[in-house]
């Protein structure tokens, strides 16, 4: 009878040793879904914008402000209005006037020349408004896009704060200069219109 007992509680501890292998085995399981959380991208872009050829440096009354410089563009500028930081991909695509005898200039011309040309460039800063940029004094490859006939791009050409924090603008401008007495002499038929595209990848947002 002793024996019986002993081959029963040595059969009950076996099982009771096995127990924990089965739970194992059927498994707990917990599925976790992710979702990309993405930020809403809200820029305001101007439809349009004007520009003057003033070779023969006028002085033009510009928003208040006197100016006798060739190239003159009124300001402007994107505001980015989202919670994010943005940095901005600029395409600029030039175009002469059909009756225009004029031609873009590679180089600054410094007033100096015999050929009807002009030599522009687009420039972008962070602002807080439209109307306080601080401009480069003079062009930097770098920094600058060079308009010329057709399409350029310059990636990344700045980077513009969130809606809530300063530099949240992006001021841009057309600027250069002109030959000031060509053999042709400037006209009115003179003149270009150029397209700016701008593209924007938001960043991490700033803290603080």
């Amino acid at each position: 009878m002793r024996k019986k007992k002993m081959l029963c509680l040595l059969s009950a501890v076996l099982m009771l040793g096995m127990m924990p292998q089965a739970l194992a085995a059927e498994g707990n399981h917990t599925k976790v879904t992710a979702s990309c959380i993405l930020p809403e991208i809200s820029v305001t872009v101007p439809q349009t914008g004007a520009a003057f050829i003033n070779p023969y440096q006028m002085d033009v009354t510009i928003n208040a402000t006197e100016t006798d410089a060739q190239i003159i563009s009124t300001p402007a500028a994107i505001e980015n209005e989202s919670e994010v930081p943005l940095q901005v991909t600029v395409t600029v695509t030039g175009q002469l006037k059909e009756e225009s005898t004029m031609r873009f200039s590679s180089a600054p011309t410094n007033g100096i020349g015999t050929a009807k040309s002009a030599f522009l460039y687009f420039e972008i800063v962070p602002a807080n408004s439209a109307n306080s940029a601080v401009w480069a004094d003079e062009y930097d490859d770098e920094k600058h896009l060079l308009v010329r006939v057709g399409s350029r791009t310059k990636r990344n050409m700045v980077i513009l704060s969130q809606s809530d924090k300063d530099g949240c603008f992006g001021a841009f401008r057309l600027t250069g200069d002109c030959t000031k007495n060509p053999r042709v002499p400037w006209n009115e038929k003179d003149g270009l219109d150029v397209e700016i595209t701008f593209s924007f990848k938001p960043l991490a947002r700033q803290q603080g």
